[in-house]
């Protein structure tokens, strides 16, 4: 096994359903295993995966945790914990992979490198098309354009293009697109459970404590592992937003890059 995809996912079904099949388009077959990593514990959750575990080109694995609020790190603690892998990929359950996705990541792995991606923001239109098609040829840069999508850059597939031509971000990590070595989440306790609204908690927190490991070196993936998002309203207010930088800033000072409320609950 070479790579652990994790999938952040919550109530959205016909989402799934996109990104697993995606998932059974991959060039990497045979050389990774998807995980549910829910924020809930749905019955209906259970049914889905126990159909597309019969028709999945690769392993189904399933974490769960009762619905108590937005989680997330708590869910996908339990997911870095299950992976068989040392490579660990994350997405969101709002974002589809491109067919060379879990491939281009498995080719740029290397001792501790933190890679990272963006994604393309699909239309309303074109996700509609999606979700009652299920045609996932229709996600190209020409449809992209013509239906009115936002950051088609992200779509373009070039993976010969250097790295000293890819855009460099502030703010590397996002949970929707990017990929840890386990050892290297290890030795940071994981995510840090106390980010209970959505925004920074598993991305902007997660960045700034792997900086303080040694030998931990950041590698975008623009142009190679591409996403693209379904669209959706905003799920997150900007006061939601505030209160987890705030959260993080104090974290920040106090300087614990093991987290305290992680995978392990250190006193």
């Amino acid at each position: 096994m070479q790579a652990s995809v994790v999938i952040s996912y919550y109530k959205n079904l016909p989402n799934l359903a996109l990104i697993l099949q995606a998932l059974n388009q991959q060039k990497a077959r045979g050389s990774f295993e998807a995980i549910i990593s829910e924020d809930d514990d749905a019955t209906e959750t259970v049914e889905f995966l126990q159909h597309w575990k019969t028709i999945a080109k690769f392993p189904i694995l399933h974490v769960s945790q009762p619905d108590d609020g937005f989680r997330k790190c708590g869910a996908l603690n339990k997911a870095v914990v299950a992976a068989n892998s040392d490579l660990i990929i994350f997405i969101d359950g709002d974002c589809i992979p491109h067919p060379q996705f879990v491939q281009q990541y498995i080719h740029s792995k290397t001792p501790g490198r933190v890679m990272y991606g963006r994604r393309a923001m699909l239309s309303e239109k074109i996700s509609q098309q999606l979700l009652a098609k299920k045609k996932l040829d229709i996600l190209n840069p020409v449809n992209l354009v013509a239906t009115g999508c936002k950051r088609v850059e992200e779509a373009l597939y070039l993976p010969f293009v250097p790295q000293q031509f890819k855009t460099k971000h502030k703010d590397r990590l996002l949970g929707c697109n990017m990929a840890i070595n386990k050892k290297e989440l290890l030795g940071i306790n994981g995510f840090d459970e106390d980010y209970i609204a959505a925004g920074a908690g598993e991305d902007s927190d997660i960045e700034w404590r792997l900086e303080s490991l040694k030998n931990v070196t950041f590698h975008s993936m623009k142009f190679q592992a591409i996403v693209y998002h379904i669209y959706h309203p905003l799920r997150f207010t900007p006061a939601m937003e505030r209160l987890n930088y705030d959260i993080l800033h104090r974290k920040m000072q106090e300087g614990f890059f093991a987290c305290k409320n992680g995978i392990q609950k250190l006193p």
